[in-house]
């Protein structure tokens, strides 16, 4: 451990802050020892030191910029840089700031100091991670002296990270809010510091509610004005103890099992909770346990359609999927979209998307959508076919089982070309590709349903902003990651994946690639414009099949 921290360190001092040329450099923002709890490892956190009798203002500056790194004790070694009527006030979990570049001095008064930072995003204080390549920022510092000692009196409430340090620091929890038919739970990434009161974090980051973006898909079960009594939720032997003030009382008593359901799926990942007591004004509240709001995983293994049908694909073996052969060979599609069930799917052939209801009693030809210049559809997991046409502005339908259709606006504006469409699990966010427009290719809208589980529209895109402006397919890997093919500023194509309210994560170049898939615990696969489908081995991308017309994974 030893060696790597030193490693570790040598290269990060290569790439942190340094000064203009006609200032001094702050000194490095860099990784420290590992902290213990009891003896064993608890989570790499960095030993900051205090500030030396005789350091001058930028060595307090630089020095409380270095203590950032150290959440402990709510920021304790960073608040002794501070004077201390601005310790108190000091809020370092206000942003988080995750560092690009050099970061110089821009001017130095001697109580002013002012720095300039680059960064690719930035963590707000309920947990959002917003990215935000090629930004920067100036910061100014305050100091005075307090008995003959300089100290900070003012500076923004965050803190500044690398990338390195952030992935040590903080980590992703999936926050979950129920749909408003209550069929499933939709989650939202949130960052929190690792170990720092990490249950607590997210109980108030559920009763808060969601983001604004997605928000109009889902709901919050917590009554306006409820609060923990405590700001604490303890966990003991793995079960989570929460203790709500009486505003809470509000919550009927038929949505309660679902609030303890949305409280154990959002903690348990984050705090190993496997269990959760609710009490309110510190009375035990007997709550049952409800429906955990995830449905049934749908198959690791892609589908690929070819001539002859719709097959799963394991390395170079295919199994065919019942049912599916003759709508194939009758309808001539480019590309599909089954449920994850596998008994309803959707055929783009020609001009139009042709629905099939697959079972023992045969097949049921409809017609979806007709229109010009047809994407690939995607379904829902009510089984509601999903289609957009490349038309400038065209707009997004839905089309039920019974064949009733809704039209809704294009999210992303009356300029945009839709290139591709999918759906999420929960079935409350759609992915959108399209052409350029407002600087991002990819976005992902929240869907607004009536009680009738029926579409009514959608909520404002959220900008994929890790892809950039060259991305030809997209497909969903797990409820909270989307994968790409992406060409980047070299021309160089490959995949990449991202989370949605996270960082992203480059993966193998591909070669004229037009799809692709990538699951937990399966192998990823991408389709050329040949036809040749590749998947992944730990040596590099190995040729599968040839001939292949499309590929998808079941419930997309």
């Amino acid at each position: 451990m030893r060696k790597y921290f030193g490693i570790l360190a040598s290269i990060l001092a290569l790439g942190l802050l340094s000064a203009c040329a006609a200032l001094p450099s702050i000194n490095d923002n860099r990784l420290g020892p590992e902290v213990t709890v009891g003896g064993e490892a608890e989570t790499l956190y960095y030993s900051p030191s205090g500030p030396s009798q005789s350091a001058n203002q930028e060595q307090i500056m630089s020095g409380f910029i270095y203590a950032g790194n150290g959440p402990q004790e709510d920021y304790s070694v960073a608040r002794e840089y501070l004077t201390p009527s601005f310790s108190s006030r000091w809020k370092p979990a206000g942003e988080t700031l995750i560092q690009t570049g050099a970061t110089k001095i821009i001017s130095n008064t001697g109580t002013k100091i002012r720095i300039e930072v680059n960064f690719d995003a930035k963590v707000a204080e309920d947990g959002t991670y917003v990215s935000t390549p090629g930004s920067s920022r100036v910061i100014e510092f305050r100091l005075l002296q307090v008995s003959g000692k300089w100290r900070i009196a003012d500076a923004p409430n965050l803190t500044i990270l690398l990338r390195p340090n952030f992935g040590l620091l903080f980590q992703a929890v999936s926050v979950y809010f129920w749909d408003k038919s209550f069929s499933s739970l939709v989650p939202e990434v949130r960052w929190f510091p690792t170990k720092a009161a990490i249950a607590t974090r997210v109980t108030n980051a559920l009763i808060a509610g969601p983001s604004a973006w997605l928000a109009p898909a889902v709901q919050n079960l917590f009554p306006k004005g409820t609060k923990l009594n405590i700001n604490s939720v303890t966990v003991n032997a793995g079960n989570a103890e929460i203790d709500l003030n009486a505003n809470a009382l509000r919550i009927p008593s038929w949505k309660r099992p679902y609030l303890k359901s949305q409280l154990l799926a959002s903690l348990s990942d984050a705090a190993n909770v496997l269990s959760v007591s609710i009490s309110i004004e510190r009375t035990p509240q007997l709550i049952s346990n409800g429906s955990t709001g995830f449905g049934d995983s749908p198959s690791n293994l892609p589908v690929i359609l070819n001539v002859d049908g719709l097959f799963h694909v394991a390395g170079v073996n295919t199994f065919a999927i019942n049912g599916t052969d003759l709508p194939v060979k009758n309808m001539k599609p480019s590309s599909f979209a089954i449920s994850s069930d596998e008994d309803f799917l959707a055929l783009l052939a020609g001009d139009s998307v042709h629905s099939f209801s697959l079972g023992l009693i045969g097949t049921n030809n409809s017609v979806a959508d007709s229109r010009y210049d047809l994407v690939p559809p995607t379904l829902d997991q009510f089984d509601q076919i999903w289609t957009a046409s490349y038309s400038r502005g065209a707009e997004i339908r839905v089309i039920e089982k019974n064949g009733n259709r809704v039209a809704l606006r294009n999210p992303i504006g009356p300029g945009a070309r839709i290139r591709a469409i999918v759906m999420s699990s929960d079935g409350a966010r759609l992915a959108i590709l399209h052409d350029p427009y407002n600087g991002s290719t990819v976005d992902i809208v929240s869907v607004v349903r009536d009680k009738n589980r029926i579409a009514t529209g959608f909520g404002e895109p959220y900008q994929m902003n890790q892809f950039g402006n060259k991305t030809q397919a997209i497909s969903w890997s797990d409820r909270i990651t989307l994968s790409a093919v992406v060409t980047g500023s070299g021309g160089l194509q490959s995949t990449l994946s991202a989370l949605v309210g996270g960082g992203s994560t480059s993966g193998r170049t591909t070669q004229n690639a037009v799809s692709l898939v990538s699951s937990i615990g399966g192998s990823s696969y991408y389709l050329d414009a040949n036809g040749t489908l590749f998947s992944s081995r730990p040596f590099g991308w190995e040729k599968s099949l040839q001939k292949v017309l499309a590929l998808r994974l079941a419930g997309q």
